[in-house]
C-alpha cells in the first residue's frame, strides 16, 4: 500500500511540476524573416483621414484581397487625394455630374499636378446612420498620351455627426 501511495504521490508531483513549467515558460512560436519583414513593412495606401463634426467625406479602397485606401475627398473643398501605388497625389476637382446621393455626385473629374486626369464613377448603395455605402466605384487615370488605367474601388460617403 505504501508503494501505491508513493507512486501516486510521485505522479501528482510530476504533474504539478509539468503544469508549473508549462505556465512559467510558454512555448513561443519561431520568429521567421517573413514575419519580421511583414511587421516592418509600412501598410500601402493613404494615411488615415479624419472629419470634424459636421464635415462629410468620400473614402474609397481598392477591391482586392488586401484592400488599399486609395481615395479621399472632403465635401466642399474641391480637392482630393489619390494613392497611385507608390505615393499620395493631390487632386483638384475640375468637373462633376450624374446623380446626387448624400453629399456626393456619381460622376466626378479631377486633375493631378502633372496633368493626368482622374475620372471617378460611383454607384450608391445602402444607407448608413451617417452616410451611404459605395459598393462599386471606379477611378480611371488618363495620362498625357491618352492611356487609361481603370481601378475598381468601393467605400463609403459619410458625415461626422454634430454634437
Amino acid at each position: 500500500m505504501n508503494t501505491l501511495k508513493s507512486v501516486s504521490g510521485l505522479f501528482g508531483l510530476m504533474l504539478l511540476v509539468g503544469c508549473v513549467s508549462a505556465t512559467s515558460n510558454p512555448a513561443t512560436p519561431p520568429v521567421t524573416s517573413a514575419a519580421i519583414a511583414a511587421a516592418e513593412t509600412p501598410r500601402a495606401g493613404l494615411p488615415a483621414q479624419t472629419l470634424e463634426a459636421g464635415e462629410c467625406g468620400l473614402f474609397l479602397w481598392t477591391r482586392r484581397q488586401q484592400p488599399e485606401f486609395i481615395f479621399f475627398s472632403k465635401v466642399g473643398t474641391e480637392r482630393g487625394e489619390f494613392w497611385d501605388g507608390e505615393k499620395a497625389i493631390a487632386l483638384s476637382r475640375t468637373g462633376f455630374g450624374g446623380d446626387i446621393f448624400g453629399q456626393e455626385l456619381t460622376e466626378q473629374t479631377f486633375v493631378t499636378g502633372d496633368g493626368r486626369t482622374a475620372k471617378l464613377s460611383l454607384v450608391p448603395g445602402d444607407q448608413l446612420v451617417s452616410g451611404q455605402r459605395v459598393p462599386e466605384a471606379s477611378i480611371t487615370i488618363i495620362d498625357a498620351e491618352g492611356w487609361s488605367t481603370l481601378i475598381p474601388a468601393a467605400g463609403v460617403s459619410v458625415c461626422q455627426p454634430t454634437p
